[in-house]
């Protein structure tokens, strides 16, 4: 099967799919972006991480306008700067969440109107009280908004959030929290890597995110092109027209898309918008 003729728009995953050495854009994939707008297809970043942590060498492209954020519960116009979807974790389920987290010793934060919220001092103590590796300290270095406490701020504020972010969480201590995790019902848990574990409201994905901004730009989802490599994608590629796994993709990602391209370290971004979409 071959889409060229009916792409109009491209979801791609960031880390472990596009970019290399954690914020960097290729050429080539940078080109291959630019081609497809140029071409009318909507070039749309679709990540786990909120809209304040997407990295400068994709805000700075005039090709990108929309983002599908914090594993699609919130979609933005980011030259409107405005949240146009969401779908949100309720206070409820936060503070039990919350507590599970303080139980387990795990470091959590909350993104919320696109930015990062932790508790005060949490960076400082990532590596002494919260067991994290030296190469997990990057993921810390966020602006933060902070607070005394999570717990008292969902229960008094009442607020409502994107997602729930698990960075880091030692393998002795897995288990048993992703079962107290399942215990609380009403989230969707998903993963990044083999140590994190990503909360949404349940119903809610990338997938979510991408028939959300479908909807609002009047495309038809089904003429949609997506590319991952991981557990946080599998609803964008299930929602998408065509699915396409990178080469270093979990086996799960490549078992359910259409087609597997190249490695993210070889551009298989680039090879699957030009092989595909353009």
């Amino acid at each position: 099967m071959n889409p060229k003729e009916k792409i109009r728009l491209i979801a791609f995953d960031l880390d472990g799919t596009t970019l290399q050495h954690g914020n960097m854009l290729s050429e080539r994939n940078r080109q291959a972006m630019e081609k497809a707008a140029a071409a009318g297809i909507f070039v749309v970043p679709c990540t786990g991480r909120n809209v304040s942590f997407l990295p400068p060498c994709l805000k700075e492209l005039s090709c990108i306008r929309y983002a599908i954020t914090s594993n699609g519960a919130a979609v933005w116009d980011m030259r409107g700067k405005r949240c146009i979807a969401s779908n949100l974790i309720c206070p409820e389920t936060a503070a039990k969440v919350v507590r599970a987290a303080e139980k387990f010793r795990v470091y959590m934060e909350f993104y919320i109107d696109g930015q990062p919220v932790t508790e005060r001092g949490n960076p400082e103590k990532a590596e002494s009280y919260f067991r994290f590796p030296p190469e997990k300290l990057f993921f810390t270095k966020k602006e933060y908004r902070f607070k005394d406490s999570l717990y008292d701020y969902v229960v008094k504020d009442r607020v409502h959030i994107e997602k729930i972010n698990f960075m880091y969480v030692p393998d002795e201590v897995r288990d048993d929290f992703y079962a107290e995790l399942l215990s609380i019902g009403g989230l969707e848990i998903t993963y990044s890597n083999v140590d994190n574990f990503e909360l949404n409201t349940l119903g809610c994905d990338k997938g979510w995110g991408l028939r959300a901004l479908c909807d609002a730009l009047s495309v038809d989802v089904a003429a949609s092109l997506a590319v991952g490599d991981n557990g946080n994608d599998f609803g964008m590629l299930r929602a998408a027209g065509f699915s396409v796994a990178v080469e270093n993709a979990i086996d799960e990602v490549k078992a359910m898309c259409d087609v597997v391209v190249a490695d993210y370290r070889a551009d298989g971004f680039a090879e699957a918008v030009e092989k595909f979409a353009l």
